[in-house]
C-alpha cells in the first residue's frame, strides 16, 4: 500500500494538504499532529505543531504553522473552503509526550500542545474521532490522504535517540 502512492515527509512547523492519494509521516515528541479527513471528498491535512499558542511569540515573521491554534485555524479554513461540512469531518490528534525528564508531565509543552488542540477543536465545534496523546515515548506516524487512516507506531526514548 505505501509504495502505490507519492509518500512525503511532513517536518516541524509544516502543514499538508491534498485532494489527491497521498501517505504523509512524520514523528512527534512532545509536539502533535491534528489529522482532519473528509471521506466524502477523499481530501485531507495534517499538521505538525511545535507549541501551543502564537501568544507567546516574541518574534514576528516567524513560521506561524508551528503553533497550534495559527495551524488549527488554516485548517478550518481549507475544509470549509473545500465545501465540507464540520460534522463530516474526521479530527484525530496525535502526540505531546512528555520528553524531558526536567518537565512536570502537568506542565510541559506535549501537555500545553494536546490542551491547547482539544480546546480550539471543541471551539471550531469538531468532534475529535481518535486520538493517543501524551506518555514519555516518540510516534512515527503514516497518515493515508486516501483513506483517512492513521498508522501509529510507538518508539521508546532509548530506540529514538
Amino acid at each position: 500500500m505505501f509504495n502505490e502512492i507519492e509518500s512525503y515527509y511532513l517536518k516541524p512547523g509544516e502543514i499538508f494538504y491534498s485532494e489527491e492519494p497521498a501517505m504523509v509521516r512524520t514523528v512527534l515528541g512532545s509536539c502533535v499532529s491534528i489529522t482532519m479527513f473528509v471521506p466524502r471528498f477523499k481530501i485531507g491535512i495534517i499538521s505538525h505543531c511545535m507549541l501551543p499558542s502564537s501568544q507567546d511569540a516574541i518574534h514576528r515573521g516567524e513560521d506561524a504553522m508551528k503553533y497550534v491554534d495559527c495551524a488549527l485555524l488554516y485548517m478550518n479554513k481549507k475544509i470549509i473552503n473545500s465545501g465540507a461540512e464540520k460534522r463530516e469531518t474526521e479530527v484525530k490528534l496525535f502526540g505531546g509526550s512528555n520528553m524531558f525528564t526536567i518537565a512536570d508531565a502537568d506542565s510541559g509543552v506535549g501537555i500545553k500542545n494536546v490542551n491547547s488542540a482539544i480546546n480550539l477543536i471543541k471551539k471550531l465545534g469538531y468532534g475529535i474521532v481518535s486520538s493517543d496523546t501524551g506518555g514519555n515515548f516518540t510516534r512515527k506516524l503514516f497518515f493515508s490522504f486516501d483513506t483517512g487512516k492513521v498508522y501509529l507506531r510507538k518508539i521508546s526514548k532509548i530506540q529514538g535517540m
